[in-house]
């Protein structure tokens, strides 16, 4: 018994090294500039089969523009709930640049998980190949999040995020050399030690007010002709799928589905 609670131990402890060990600390809305840390394992991009008229990956679920030049993204969402089960889960929920068909991304958003019944949730930021970090603004589940990143000059970005619950904010500006080359919109499993992690039964929960800069035009999830991708198991199974988008053009939920087999 010692034996395998040492092993759900140290499992546990990795865990929480890759996803928010290195914590960036922005208590105010002034502009704060990001420390890199450590690389991490580059995520899975999604890939679209010959038998499915939409894209799927093994960790991302939502939507995706890849046709264009982008400078910016944006989006609101409400927090997905963690079940709280007891049983090893995690999931992130972010809006990023690049990462489809390239292997930059810049990308923020939340991040939720059950260890053994305690849920946990925090804000991260993440540039690859360095590791993500977790930025000093509480969050729990169920709140509503805007998050906006936004490039300034050259491999200048800014990145805002609030939480429009409680109605606190961090706004800091980092540098680095995007591709530019997709948006995205997205619900994950991450990925941990040479493996994709349990993704967390969440239910559905809706994204809200999703836009980037295309081109240098401001245009909504629609008007960047955005497609969709479902989250598959190792199986072929669907976990997770994004709806069709709303009437606004700018919003859609993600369900989570089979949760018994992820």
């Amino acid at each position: 018994m010692n034996t395998i609670m040492n092993m759900v131990k140290v499992f546990i402890i990795s865990v929480l090294i890759l996803i928010g060990v290195n914590i960036l600390r922005v208590t105010n809305s002034s502009a704060s500039t990001a420390q890199t840390s450590p690389p991490s394992q580059t995520p899975p991009a999604p890939v679209k089969k010959e038998s499915s008229p939409q894209n799927i990956s093994n960790n991302w679920s939502g939507y995706a523009a890849t046709n264009g030049t982008f400078t910016g993204v944006s989006g609101t969402w409400t927090v997905p709930v963690v079940s709280g089960t007891g049983n090893f889960g995690t999931d992130a929920t972010w809006v990023g640049v690049g990462g489809v068909i390239s292997r930059d991304l810049i990308q923020a958003g939340t991040i939720g998980m059950d260890s053994s019944g305690t849920v946990s949730y925090r804000v991260f930021f993440e540039t690859l190949p360095d590791s993500p970090l977790t930025v000093d603004l509480a969050v729990n589940g169920g709140d509503s999040i805007t998050v906006t990143l936004k490039q300034q000059v050259s491999t200048v970005w800014q990145i805002v995020i609030r939480d429009n619950t409680t109605g606190q904010s961090v706004a800091f500006t980092d540098n680095y050399n995007s591709s530019l080359s997709s948006a995205e919109w997205i619900q994950e499993a991450p990925s941990g030690v040479r493996r994709i992690l349990p993704l967390n039964d969440f239910s559905t929960f809706q994204f809200t007010n999703g836009s980037t800069i295309e081109n240098g035009k401001n245009v909504t999830i629609a008007g960047a002709k955005a497609t969709t991708i479902t989250l598959v198991g190792s199986s072929g199974q669907v976990l997770a799928a994004p709806s069709a988008l709303g009437s606004d053009g700018a919003s859609f939920s993600i369900s989570r589905v089979n949760s018994s087999n992820s």
